[in-house]
């Protein structure tokens, strides 16, 4: 992505308001499941809070898709990270495993990009972007056994094995802590990149290419190693809490 004047501190800026609601959300995750505060996670506003989270860093990530010439290895390097991720979580904290989260999603979302991308390109960007959500609302809900807003039932055969988790189809007993599969999310993803021809294109406001906060740029611009560092910090800080300030 372009630097300096040519910068779209938009992008920079929204994907830095993630990155602090992502901080926020794991913070309350933690105290719900690994220090046994009880409140409702899972409920308004935390469970919009975490949807706008996961939304924003997919529809942002396929925009900055089309702004990008190095989709496959941005890809690669950030599914390595989900790897690491993985192992980290399966050594430290096995029951929080995270087998297919939203890095691995991100990754594989970018390495298929590289691949399809030119004829996602051909497709007008509103059209596209329409169509792309359509198809996103259409197949949410199908990690579950459904599609079409609950009305249509998936075959049973579909969810037996576990290595189909990533397409969207968790069976054979698979969990994960954090489970972005590629259906439906990675139609969002292309809806983003959709909408990025707008943003390569520069057909934008005045306000997007101006920066208004240095704060929310510097966090967006560093995202993926907030993302690699926060949950150890969060942790750590909530552990020192408990134990010397609520005993």
């Amino acid at each position: 992505m372009a630097k300096g004047k040519n910068r779209i501190w938009l992008l920079d800026e929204l994907r830095g308001l993630a990155v602090v609601g992502m901080v926020i959300y794991h913070a309350a995750y933690d105290l719900w499941a690994l220090f046994g505060v009880d409140f409702p996670l899972f409920s308004p506003p935390l469970s919009w809070l975490q949807l706008y989270v996961c939304c924003s860093f997919i529809i942002i990530s396929g925009v900055s898709c089309r702004l990008s010439r190095s989709n496959f290895k941005r890809g690669a390097l950030t599914f390595g990270v989900g790897l690491l991720m993985t192992a980290g979580t399966l050594i430290f904290m096995p029951s929080q495993t995270i087998w297919f989260g939203i890095l691995h999603f991100l990754g594989c979302s970018m390495m298929l990009y590289a691949l399809i991308g030119p004829a996602v390109e051909r497709i007008p960007p509103l059209l596209g972007g329409a169509l792309f959500l359509a198809a996103f609302l259409c197949l949410h809900g199908i990690d579950g056994g459904t599609v079409l807003f609950g009305t249509v039932a998936l075959p049973v055969w579909l969810y037996r094995y576990a290595w189909l988790a990533p397409l969207g189809f968790p069976g054979g007993g698979f969990t994960s802590a954090d489970y972005f599969p590629l259906l439906p999310w990675f139609l969002l993803f292309l809806c983003g990149a959709s909408l990025g021809w707008y943003f390569k294109e520069r057909r934008l406001p005045a306000f997007c290419l101006k920066r208004h906060s240095r704060f929310l740029a510097g966090v967006g611009q560093n995202a993926l190693i907030i993302y690699i560092v926060h949950q150890p910090v969060v942790y750590g800080v909530l552990w020192l809490v408990f134990k010397y300030i609520i005993k």
